[in-house]
């Protein structure tokens, strides 16, 4: 995960609701994402530098955190799979903090897709996915050198891509049903609705909504 600075990353949203904004609606997406109680245990894969990372490791200090590897987003995947399996786990689930809306139902769904096929994943209405769920036996029988091939990252083509690339190592992804990540201002909208219907899956966020939304109505009204 990119650990939240001012002026770095949800500049889609930032483009849409000013970078401020979009800053604190990204440290209430981590923060929420941390909190939340499964599965464990956990590695966090953190970037851009060592000063995250130590930062993360004080607001999680029951995870095992790790500095992201650089590269594209194929080899920051791979990473964090790769960091999950040394820590012994025999099925591991990778997810971002742009979902903080996630149904804990919805991952554990994507855990035992994985169980059963060997991977799966959440995919993303953009053409994405929010999560990807890998066994240690696919791990070891078809590796992770597919998340490094010809996959077009943020691109409406990335969870197709990447089905692809891991067919043609032997590997099938499961999808099970999809999610979406926060990237405009519709997303907050759809983001809002679903955590007043489902309030402590991401409670520092849906009350920075809830004031950021009561601000903006002021201003129009006045």
């Amino acid at each position: 995960m990119r650990w939240p600075r001012l002026g770095e990353g949800k500049t889609r949203l930032a483009a849409q609701i000013g970078a401020v904004e979009a800053h604190e609606l990204h440290r209430c997406f981590v923060h929420d994402t941390l909190s939340w109680p499964a599965p464990r245990p956990r590695v966090l894969a953190v970037s851009p530098d060592v000063a995250a990372v130590d930062v993360v490791r004080s607001l999680a200090p029951d995870a095992a955190v790790v500095q992201q590897d650089h590269g594209d987003l194929g080899r920051r995947i791979a990473g964090g799979l790769r960091a999950a399996f040394a820590g012994g786990a025999q099925c591991t689930v990778l997810v971002g903090t742009d979902s903080p809306s996630l149904p804990h139902g919805l991952l554990m769904d994507c855990i035992s897709g994985a169980s059963r096929h060997g991977a799966a994943m959440v995919p993303a209405g953009d053409g994405g996915f929010v999560a990807l769920a890998l066994t240690r036996r696919s791990k070891q029988r078809c590796g992770l050198a597919w998340l490094d091939a010809d996959i077009a990252w943020s691109t409406a083509r990335a969870a197709a891509d990447t089905c692809r690339a891991a067919q043609r190592h032997g590997l099938d992804v499961a999808a099970v049903a999809p999610w979406y990540d926060v990237d405009t201002g519709a997303d907050l909208d759809r983001l809002h609705a679903d955590l007043r219907r489902d309030p402590h899956r991401a409670a520092r966020t849906l009350r920075r909504l809830d004031e950021w939304t009561a601000t903006v109505t002021v201003e129009r009204a006045s």
